[in-house]
């Protein structure tokens, strides 16, 4: 097929599919679709036959993922906000403890603001199977962290009056202060003291040298 004739194929007429109607909202004047399976930002009409087509495709492959229980295809099909809820929560109940933990961590590394689902997030790591929970950390990661001493000082970067408490501590001041003030310049730097015990775990996977900390 000729590119031209491609292209006019891809932007063709068509009517959004009925399943995503309901996604498509207007915020600060951007037209777009959040779908779980699909987003579309600043979607417009000429956009609703590849997007109608490439929704179907991820049906068909989400389907395919669940009836294969290829789990972490299931969860990373889904777009970013929705991997933990529902993607992850839908099955969470079908894994063997290593693969639960193992996806956890992927899609923990994976998010942008676990902020946004704290709740969710402090069910899943608190109430998770008690064994291989070593596996939401790398096999790297594990074998630094039994190189941490057995009191650890960790830094926070927060904006004030609005996420000084959360999960996620640096043994980095540096990187504690670049999350301070990566929106601005009015963030601050929380220190604090902790046990090595106190630690659900170590990441750095994003080179961030990350502290997770329950409590």
């Amino acid at each position: 097929m000729h590119p031209s004739e491609k292209l006019r194929e891809m932007y063709q007429e068509a009517e959004l599919n009925d399943e995503l109607k309901p996604y498509l909202s207007v915020y600060n004047g951007i037209p777009m679709i959040k779908h779980p399976l699909i987003f579309s930002i600043f979607h417009t009409d000429i956009q609703n036959y590849i997007i109608n087509k490439q929704y179907e495709w991820k049906k068909s492959a989400v389907k395919e993922a669940l009836k294969k229980k290829n789990w972490g295809s299931y969860v990373f099909l889904h777009e970013r906000p929705y991997r933990l809820v529902p993607a992850f929560s839908s099955i969470s109940q079908k894994l063997d403890s290593k693969t639960y933990w193992e996806l956890l961590g992927e899609i923990w590394v994976d998010s942008e603001n676990i902020w946004q689902n704290s709740d969710w997030w402090l069910y899943f790591l608190e109430d998770g199977p008690l064994e291989n929970k070593e596996y939401f950390m790398s096999e790297e990661d594990r074998e630094e962290f039994k190189r941490l001493p057995e009191k650890l000082t960790v830094y926070r970067g927060y904006v004030p009056r609005k996420n000084k408490k959360g999960f996620s501590y640096t043994l980095s001041k540096e990187k504690a202060t670049w999350f301070a003030n990566r929106f601005g310049s009015d963030g601050k730097v929380y220190k604090r003291q902790i046990d090595k015990k106190d630690v659900f775990a170590y990441k750095n996977d994003r080179n961030e040298q990350e502290i997770i900390i329950l409590n």
